[in-house]
This record gives C-alpha cells, structure tokens and sequence, in this order.
C-alpha cells in the first residue's frame, strides 16, 4: 500500500469508524510519522495500526464498489458495471467475486474472451469458487466449446450433485458433445427434480 492510500484510509476513518476511532487513529499517525525512534516499538505500532485501519476501509470500497456493479448489471448498464468492477479490482487486486461479477458482465455484452479470463482468474485465486466454474461453463458453451464446458459443470455437479440448473445445462451441453445418452439423462434428471427449469431457463429466471 502506498501514502496516497495510507492518507484515504485515515481520511475515511472519520467516515467510517467514527469520532473515537478516528482520534485514536490520528495518534496512531502521529506515532508513526513521529515516533521516538530511540524506540521503535512505538512507530512500528502506530505505522502497523495505520495500515491496517486503511486495509480495512479499502476492503469495504471494493465490496462497494462490487456491490454497485452488481446492481448495475442488473438494471443492463453494463459498461457502468465494468467500471465498478474494474475499481473494486484495483482496490482490492485478488478480489475474485469481482472477477467473476465482470465476467458476468462482458459475457452479457457478448465479449467471451474476456469473460473467460476473467473466470480463470477467480478460479485461480479461489480454487473451488463453483459458481466461476458455473459461469466459465456458460461462456465456453457460448463459444460451442462444448467439451470443455461439460468439464465445469460437473466440476460444479460434484460440490451439489441435485442441482437441477447444473444437471441441466451440463446434459445439454453433452448433447451438443455428442454425448446423447449421458446428456438427455441429466436433462431428464434435471427435470425431473424441478419440471419448469427448462422454461425457467428460457425466460433467464435462474
């Protein structure tokens, strides 16, 4: 973190944790830009307080500003949504919800290279992030990269094997594979479990 993010966190800290908390953080401050270095303890405590307080108030813009892309994407405004993903991002580099929320987003805007590398990287930060293998199966379905789209989902059908969204999009994803037995059994399943997912499926509900 650097003293431009420093400053924010202990600007914010009024804002958020509240007039005792902010004069304790300001003390906190003043240890670490002027503590008696004859001991160190001292700026080492007050500097470590700073940082973590800042850290803090970061983690909760991130969350904000994921939220509100979230809520954006919602109402269709996508490129606003991006925006807010990108931001919660840059405030909080290893953010995988995020990635996976802009995922969602550049592939409602047909840019499937960017959402697949957007799922790989909250893949990567949270192994077992099932709804980024959800969605990445999605994207690759998209793409008729059907093989790889039928790996996701029962990447995902193993963590809940009676989901019937998963059971379904992963039998018509081995039906377009040429999987015909394996898929209309898992769409059968699926249907079985909640008779209107295909209708569900069509008008976007799930």
């Amino acid at each position: 973190m650097n003293i431009h993010q420093l400053q924010l966190g202990v600007l914010l800290a009024s804002l958020f944790l509240g007039r005792c908390a902010l004069a304790q953080t300001q003390q906190e401050w003043m240890d670490c830009l002027a503590g008696d270095l004859r001991n160190p303890d001292v700026p080492i405590a007050g500097c470590s307080a700073v940082i973590n307080t800042g850290e803090g108030i970061l983690r909760r813009l991130a969350n904000a500003y994921n939220n509100r892309g979230v809520a954006r994407r919602l109402k269709a405004n996508y490129a606003q949504a991006i925006d807010d993903f990108n931001e919660a991002i840059r405030l909080e580099p290893n953010y995988a919800n995020a990635f996976n929320n802009r995922g969602v987003a550049y592939r409602n805007i047909g840019d499937l290279d960017h959402a697949l590398s957007d799922y790989d990287r909250a893949i990567l930060i949270k192994p077992d992030y099932f709804a980024a293998f959800y969605n990445r199966g999605l994207a690759l379905t998209d793409r008729q990269e059907y093989a790889k789209a039928v790996s996701d989902f029962k990447v995902v059908l193993a963590a809940d094997p009676r989901n019937p969204l998963v059971l379904y999009r992963l039998g018509a994803a081995l039906v377009k594979a040429g999987d015909g037995d394996a898929g209309n059994a898992d769409l059968a399943e699926a249907k079985a479990i909640k008779p209107n997912i295909e209708e569900e499926i069509r008008e976007g509900r799930p």
